[in-house]
This record gives structure tokens, C-alpha cells and sequence, in this order.
């Protein structure tokens, strides 16, 4: 408990006066969690002594093969795998524990499925920078829905005193979650891009009263602006995003809407994916997970510099680095011919055109299914107005000879991410 109201202090008011101070900090940090991790991990025992960047650079495939060694707790991948699909398949989430670890499974959206731990401090220390970024203020009852594909006991870590949690199991039929959702009535409402979609179509529809968040947040999937202008207009409400995943509690908006990376909780490297500089994905380093060290975790995400100010109250200066988009997976940019080159084209991109042409929503998948060949799933009559989009961005990229085909709408599951734009060539 004592982890929780610290981290929840420091998250909502430990400020600092720039970002050189910030920079100071978070070496000292990252130098302290380096010395114990190394002490404790057999995989990184040969770097004792070594600075971060003598740290081979990590992703899940590397994870998973070297995980009974990287973890600081002796535990066996077969044993934690079998314990985390059981507790999926019977959907009793408060089973996913080994002594004091909890055990999940991500959802293996990047083509192989990971595992993640946390001990009891680290669930604690997770829920007060949940809580400290995310409510909106102390004053009141707080009703939290999550509404997300699988639970974990980590998440009901926030259900304590005035704050009431309800998971919300989207792998249900939508009429039982929803109805389960329209009877908490959540004051928070957190879930992913597709599922406040659904919240937003739905609610009412299997009860006699809507739901009517104070505040929606949205993780887990890229929220387009398409997306976002769906949600808005029917709860009406501030619309935040977190970046949350597998590796760790990484970003969150700030009280003027503007997404930030979690600068007190990881260490941010970037991989630049283009030599304009614009996009790049992220190597996260988190000095506050011991259990399953995150040391140069390099994201399959794609990430937006954001290119212009954030107007800032004279009593909230935040010195953490903004976030312009999280604009996709790298695996997710299509790769179109230019002369013989592979040239990239990237999600946020495709989702921007869309939204600049279409003046409804509109549910859509872009996929490229071969060389050159991209294929456009949605109502029939939005295949010309998603075609020109893609047209007018594929000529400002030099692009001239992509061929189009056609799909109805996609069809989505909601025990799976939403993925908008997906590349399934292997080249």
C-alpha cells in the first residue's frame, strides 16, 4: 500500500523544473535499477558495471527464448505459459499467479505471443501512476470500467476505498458485457479504440439506461481520428489515450490533452525509421520493473515526433517529451514499389488521407496483399472515396502504379487488436 500512495504522489504532483533535471534524474535512476537487475538476472549478469548503452538491444522474440534466464525470480516459461492460457481459456483471470507474480499473455498481434510478470510491489506501484495520471480528480467516487479483451489481478490492484472497478470481458456477447457495463454506470471508461466503438453504437441498446462517462480513455490500439470523432459525439466527453502494453505503462495525456511519454516511470531511446525524422520506434528501458527487466526493449510501434507546441499553463509546465501519434506497427506500413525500391508508407499517414476525405464515419481496412496491390474493405459505397484518398497520398509519395481491389467491410474480433492498415506481404 505504501508503494501505491507513493507512486501515486509522484505521478500526479513530483515535478521538475526542465529537462535537464529530468535527464539527471532519470540516469541516477536508470544506474541504480542497471546495478540491481544485474545482480539478480543471469542473462544480464555478464554486464555488471556496464553503462546503458553496452545493453544489447531486446525485443519479444529475444525475450521469449532467453526468458527462464532474464527473469529475476527463477521462473519457467512452459510452467508460466501453461498457467496464462488456462486462466484465458477459463476466463478465471485471478488464477494467473505464481507466489506472488502475476502472470499474463499479450494478445500476439506482432505474430508471436509474449508473457509478462509483475510481484505485488510492481502491481502496486503500476496502479498509483494509473491512478495519479488518469482520474480526474480525488473529491468524488470514481466507477472504472475496463473494457478490454482478458483481466488480470493486476487491475483490480485500483479497486480500493472510493474507487470501484468493474472488468468488463469483451470476449462475452456483446449484449451480456453491455448491459453489464450500462448497470455500473463507469464515471472512467477505459478500452480500446474498437471497444469504445462499440460502447459508443451499443449502450442503451440491451438496457434501459446509457452509460455516461466523466472522462473516456483509450489504449491498447491506435485511435484514429475517424474513430475518435464517433466517440465524441455521442458521450460527449474528454476522449485521453494512454499508451499501455505489455512492456510497461509507457505514456499518458497530460491535463491539456497532449500525449506524453511516462518520462518518470521509462527511459526513452528512439530508432529513427525515416531520414526526415519524423517517425520512430521507441527502445524502452522502465526502471521500476525488476521481476521482468525491461532493458532496451526495442517496440514494434510507430511513433510520430510531435512537429508543433503545446500551449502550456504557467502552473503546469510539463517537461516530459510529447508524443504526436501513435501511428501504427512498423510490421503495419505498406512497402509500394518506386523504381525498383521499397518505399514506405506509413499508417498514420493512410489514416489521415481517409479522414480528410470522408465526412461520415466509416468502418475500413486497408491491407496490402501483394507487390503493388492493395485492397480496400468497407461499405461497398466508400470504395471510390477511400480509393481517391489513397490516390492523391500515393502520388505525393511518387507511387503511380498501385492497383486497387475491393472487400466488404472488415469484420472484426474483439478478442483481437484493430488493426486499419496491415501488410500481409513477406518480402
Amino acid at each position: 500500500m505504501i508503494s501505491l500512495l507513493q507512486s501515486f504522489y509522484n505521478a500526479r504532483y513530483k515535478t521538475f523544473k526542465d529537462r535537464a533535471q529530468l535527464q539527471s534524474w532519470q540516469a541516477e535512476q536508470v544506474k541504480k535499477h542497471l546495478s540491481w537487475v544485474t545482480q539478480h538476472s543471469p542473462y544480464y549478469q555478464s554486464l555488471t558495471g556496464q553503462s546503458l548503452d553496452q545493453f544489447p538491444i531486446m525485443n519479444k522474440q529475444i525475450m521469449m527464448e532467453n526468458f527462464d534466464q532474464l527473469n529475476t525470480r527463477g521462473l519457467q516459461q512452459s510452467q508460466l505459459f501453461e498457467l496464462a492460457i488456462e486462466a484465458e481459456t477459463t476466463r478465471q483471470f485471478k488464477h494467473s499467479k505464481i507466489q506472488d507474480v502475476t502472470v499474463g499473455l499479450s494478445s500476439g498481434t506482432s505474430g508471436q505471443r509474449g508473457l509478462f510478470l509483475a510481484n505485488a510491489q510492481e502491481r502496486q506501484i503500476w496502479a498509483g501512476n494509473i491512478l495519479g495520471k488518469l482520474l480526474p480528480n480525488l473529491l468524488t467516487t470514481h466507477r472504472i470500467a475496463l473494457v478490454l479483451r482478458a483481466n488480470s489481478p493486476i487491475y483490480n490492484t485500483v479497486n480500493k476505498g472510493p474507487i470501484k472497478f468493474c472488468y468488463i470481458d469483451i470476449t462475452q456477447p456483446i449484449a451480456v458485457w453491455m448491459k453489464q457495463l450500462d448497470q455500473f454506470q463507469p464515471t472512467l471508461l477505459i478500452g480500446s479504440a474498437q471497444a469504445l466503438q462499440l460502447c459508443a453504437l451499443f449502450t442503451g441498446k440491451y438496457s434501459a439506461s446509457e452509460i455516461k462517462p466523466k472522462r473516456i480513455i483509450s489504449g491498447a490500439e491506435v485511435l484514429t481520428p475517424a474513430d475518435k470523432t464517433l466517440i465524441q459525439a455521442k458521450f460527449r466527453c474528454p476522449i485521453h489515450e494512454v499508451y499501455q502494453c505489455t512492456e510497461g505503462f509507457l505514456g499518458s495525456t497530460d491535463k491539456l490533452g497532449q500525449m506524453r511519454w511516462n518520462e518518470d516511470i521509462v527511459f526513452i531511446e528512439k530508432h529513427w525509421l525515416n531520414e526526415q525524422k519524423t517517425h520512430y520506434s521507441p527502445i524502452i528501458t522502465d526502471f521500476r520493473r525488476r521481476t521482468q527487466p525491461i532493458i532496451r526493449y526495442q517496440l514494434d510501434d510507430v511513433i510520430k515526433v510531435q512537429t508543433h507546441g503545446v500551449k502550456e499553463m504557467s502552473n503546469n509546465v510539463n517537461v516530459f517529451e510529447g508524443i504526436g501519434a501513435i501511428a501504427g506497427r512498423c510490421g503495419d506500413c505498406l512497402l509500394l514499389n518506386k523504381q525498383g525500391q521499397k518505399v514506405p508508407v506509413l499508417p498514420d499517414l493512410i489514416y489521415r488521407a481517409i479522414s480528410i476525405k470522408l465526412t461520415e464515419h466509416c468502418d475500413y481496412k486497408i491491407s496490402q496483399i501483394a507487390d503493388n496491390h492493395v485492397e480496400i474493405s468497407s461499405d461497398s459505397k466508400m470504395h471510390g472515396l477511400i480509393q481517391n484518398a489513397l490516390n492523391e497520398l500515393f502520388t505525393q509519395q511518387g507511387l503511380y502504379s498501385v492497383v486497387f481491389s475491393f472487400a466488404d467491410k472488415p469484420r472484426w474480433n474483439t478478442a483481437n487488436k484493430q488493426r486499419r492498415v496491415v501488410n500481409l506481404c513477406e518480402f
